[in-house]
């Protein structure tokens, strides 16, 4: 029987995949100009540069994850680091449909790859950012915690993406913008 992490691991990676389908999909619908077009309330921003965003951040933790040689759960050698804050920015992602739905499926791609070692992969790492004021600071974190941020940061940016759509006078879906616990609040106040 699995660990209980490694389920966690698991149901993560499943969700992580089904949100960037479901991007991909969403996406899909738009031509260059619609997913190149930016934003009046947003200046500088464009449905293209969050979705490259987006998966700047599950690429910075696919890449501690595949360099994993064993499963260490031992605080003083953990994973890492992950900085954030120093993204390779992909044109191609953000420039085109057909960039940004290739870019999600090469991480489709690596979760599945990330899947089949899974016992492979630490609980800790170590991540790095840049706080307010410019100071970086790193913070000793887990590995399904991680995921999890990467994939509220998507829902995060899906929102944005959904709001960047209705400027465009698009209607997306709406449950493609909220987050898993606003989506159960409504399902029980419903009740």
């Amino acid at each position: 029987m699995a660990s209980t992490a490694s389920q966690t691991l698991d149901h993560l990676f499943t969700h992580a995949t089904d949100y960037m389908r479901h991007l991909a999909s969403i996406i899909g619908k738009l031509d260059d100009t619609q997913y190149t077009q930016e934003s009046a309330a947003l200046p500088g921003s464009t449905i293209g540069k969050h979705v490259r965003h987006v998966l700047d951040h599950f690429a910075l933790l696919f890449a501690a994850l595949a360099s994993a040689q064993s499963a260490s759960n031992n605080l003083q050698h953990p994973l890492g680091p992950v900085d954030y804050a120093h993204r390779e920015r992909s044109p191609l992602t953000e420039s085109t449909v057909d960039g940004g739905q290739c870019s999600i499926g090469r991480a489709i791609a690596i979760m599945e790859q990330l899947r089949e070692r899974e016992t492979a992969i630490p609980s800790f790492i170590t991540v790095s950012d840049t706080l307010p004021g410019g100071t970086t600071a790193s913070f000793l974190s887990t590995v399904d915690r991680e995921l999890w941020f990467c994939i509220h940061h998507m829902i995060h940016h899906n929102a944005i993406i959904a709001s960047l759509m209705f400027e465009l006078g698009l209607n997306p879906p709406t449950e493609f913008a909220y987050a898993p616990s606003t989506i159960k609040l409504a399902h029980d106040l419903a009740k």
